[in-house]
């Protein structure tokens, strides 16, 4: 084993948050965590304008190729079809007749969309062209009805929207230097894609906080990954770096490059078709991005990509997976994980692939259980204020955010 990466790390007093004044070090009020009344605010200033991921470019692939995505937020539904010009373009799932959804599957390959109710029907570009017994209607224009569009983007083989009719901010604005940065991973390659899905009973922005901080990696994950994140040599699970690209934000996981691993589990990752992320170990041909292990430490495992408001990428270098947040109350979240594997290629590598997504599972379940303990002492206003370590400066920072976004709306509104 290389000496350089066996060194242990040294132990330095608070530098991450000193680098940023503007965001202060006192304690920050827990209010945006629980109180419906900012809860409100939230949603008009941040998810009604922000640009939100809603998937991948392989899931519309061909003309005709459409996919639903469920905004559980607003209980909305949004289809996302490639037109017959190649170009893919997103809608609100809403009949302009009566308002029923003109798809019901979450996904298909179609010619255009027939209303289930009274058999409206629309081309893939949105527009009406057909509606049975138009006679019976009065001034009947169907220039003007068609599907009311969604404005949409894609970034690096995402597909995102953004539900405000005219953005302030293209998708390259929005993203800015945290999205240059990341361009060139290899996100296309993993097509192999596993899915998890639950409500949690917690605010959507102490979810986020959880998997952007490894300070609780020794303890709350002491029979899971501990000793492939944290381990002997980083005994208190400190992150190798922050960068903070406002609104987003990227922290560097620390790799135990000597961890041993168990006989079921050494054969999993043995035989994965790349690097699974709770193994600790990097591809050594894979090449990174310019933001990804931005400080090219020998002994890093993963990078957490933050994507303001509420979608993170864990990525590694031979996988990748994405959580993200839609708050549907105060205390309340509707959490997706979606992960991103290599095609496996036998049975061995296949082995090896579920092994990677029991771990990450089990994982989140455990901070899953710990956040809905913590949002019923919130609830109940015992806490007062969050005391947050050097290396908790992302949770900072997103409240920091989270409130900028909810006082500027606030002011252009008065």
């Amino acid at each position: 084993m290389n000496e350089r990466l066996m060194k242990t790390p040294e132990i330095t007093p608070p530098t991450l948050t000193l680098r940023y004044p503007e965001l202060g070090t006192g304690p920050i009020s827990t209010d945006a965590y629980w109180k419906p009344e900012f809860y409100a605010q939230e949603l008009e200033a941040i998810f009604k304008r922000a640009w939100l991921c809603v998937g991948r470019v392989e899931q519309a692939a061909a003309v005709g190729d459409f996919f639903v995505k469920k905004l559980p937020t607003f209980d909305m539904s949004i289809i996302v079809a490639r037109g017959k010009d190649g170009t893919l373009r997103a809608f609100h799932n809403m009949c302009q007749h009566r308002g029923n959804h003109v798809e019901l599957r979450a996904q298909g390959h179609c010619v255009g969309f027939t209303c289930p109710f009274h058999g409206w029907t629309y081309g893939l570009d949105g527009k009406l062209v057909g509606v049975p017994d138009a006679q019976g209607f009065f001034d009947l224009d169907k220039s003007t009805l068609s599907l009311k569009q969604v404005a949409l983007d894609i970034w690096e083989g995402f597909v995102f929207i953004n539900l405000d009719p005219n953005p302030c901010q293209s998708l390259v604005e929005f993203l800015g230097t945290h999205g240059r940065d990341l361009e060139g991973y290899a996100f296309e390659r993993g097509t192999a894609v596993f899915e998890y899905e639950g409500t949690i009973n917690c605010n959507w922005k102490c979810m986020i906080d959880s998997f952007c901080e490894t300070y609780h990696v020794p303890i709350l994950h002491k029979h899971s990954i501990k000793d492939t994140l944290a381990g002997p040599d980083n005994p208190h699970g400190r992150l190798i770096d922050i960068r903070l690209k406002t609104p987003h934000r990227t922290m560097s996981v620390w790799g135990n490059m000597a961890y041993q691993p168990n006989p079921v589990q050494g054969l999993a990752f043995k035989y994965a078709p790349g690097p699974s992320i709770t193994s600790g170990a990097v591809d050594e041909n894979s090449v990174l991005p310019k933001g990804l292990n931005e400080t090219r430490a020998p002994n890093w495992s993963i990078d957490v990509s933050a994507f303001f408001p509420n979608w993170l990428i864990v990525m590694g270098s031979g996988m990748y997976f994405t959580h993200q947040m839609w708050p549907i109350a105060p205390n309340r979240v509707v959490w997706q994980m979606r992960g991103f594997l290599r095609p496996a290629q036998n049975a061995a590598q296949r082995f090896g692939q579920e092994n990677s997504m029991v771990e990450l599972r089990d994982a989140v379940l455990e901070d899953c259980n710990t956040l809905e303990r913590i949002q019923s002492v919130l609830d109940q206003g015992l806490l007062k204020e969050f005391l947050y370590h050097d290396h908790e400066l992302g949770l900072r920072h997103q409240y920091h955010v989270v409130k900028q976004w909810v006082d500027d709306y606030a002011k252009a509104r008065a």
